[in-house]
């Protein structure tokens, strides 16, 4: 598998494209061909093919068919070894609600114009410079008794007897440290993490964690609303149903300021 790090602002979005249909692999080749910020690293025609290039070259993101034969965009996902940001295309808008279900970053309804692509991959752009942000903000505030880890982490895993559960880090909520135990909170319940926090905390530094309070590391994209708390700490709002509210200790507020641009 390829490594690499998520693009900056100077750098280009890795690309990775699915569509069984000839006229629209040509019109999206040509679309993305006129964006100087895009490399283009693989095509594919079907799911199959999807599947086998995105794991073993990790783009950032992929511009995703729903509907191909075998093994269509919804499917394959949940198939990957590697979870890119998936932007779905499809001519048919039903599957919008599905496809915002699987967590894509935007979803385009066919045929669609160049201004609307640039829109969704502008998305792209804006979140991994956000992920880029993060990780360097944990790198400088990094324990030195923890080695930095530069792979980017696919599953947490849960153990529970003789049940052992995979968790999609993009799924995470929030994981909590409480009496020496790391739970993950993925808005229905609490799982059991093997691993500290501060374990954690190197492992996810390359995703859109943030340590916000030696008891809480707090997946950005899940965080609702902000609001300002006592001594210069903040209050961070989750968007589960219960609005689960952390406060950040002074540290933690001046990271999540420095990423968030607040």
């Amino acid at each position: 598998m390829n490594e690499h790090t998520p693009a900056a602002n100077s750098e280009k979005i890795r690309l990775v494209f699915a569509d069984d249909e000839l006229p629209a692999r040509e019109k999206l080749s040509h679309q993305l061909s006129l964006m100087d910020n895009i490399d283009v690293v693989g095509v594919a025609t079907n799911g199959k093919e999807a599947i086998s290039l995105i794991n073993s070259l990790t783009p950032d993101v992929v511009l995703l068919d729903i509907q191909m034969p075998e093994i269509n965009g919804l499917e394959l996902v949940d198939l990957l070894n590697y979870q890119p940001m998936i932007i779905y295309t499809t001519a048919y808008d039903q599957f919008a609600i599905a496809a915002f279900e699987h967590a894509s970053i935007d979803y385009l309804l066919k045929p669609f114009p160049i201004a609307r692509l640039k829109k969704a991959l502008a998305k792209v752009q804006a979140q991994l410079n956000q992920q880029h942000a993060v990780a360097h903000v944990n790198k400088q505030t990094v324990q030195p008794q923890f080695s930095h880890n530069e792979n980017k982490l696919n599953k947490l895993i849960s153990k529970n007897g003789e049940r052992i559960f995979l968790l999609s880090p993009a799924d995470i909520k929030f994981i909590k440290s409480e009496q020496g135990n790391s739970l993950a909170w993925n808005g229905e319940v609490f799982y059991h993490l093997t691993d500290t926090l501060d374990q954690l905390e190197q492992a996810l530094s390359s995703q859109s964690f943030i340590r916000i309070h030696r008891s809480y590391l707090v997946n950005i994209d899940h965080i609702k609303e902000i609001q300002r708390w006592f001594n210069g700490k903040l209050m961070v709002i989750i968007n589960d149903e219960e609005k689960s509210e952390l406060s950040t200790s002074r540290a933690g507020a001046d990271k999540l300021k420095y990423i968030l641009r607040i």
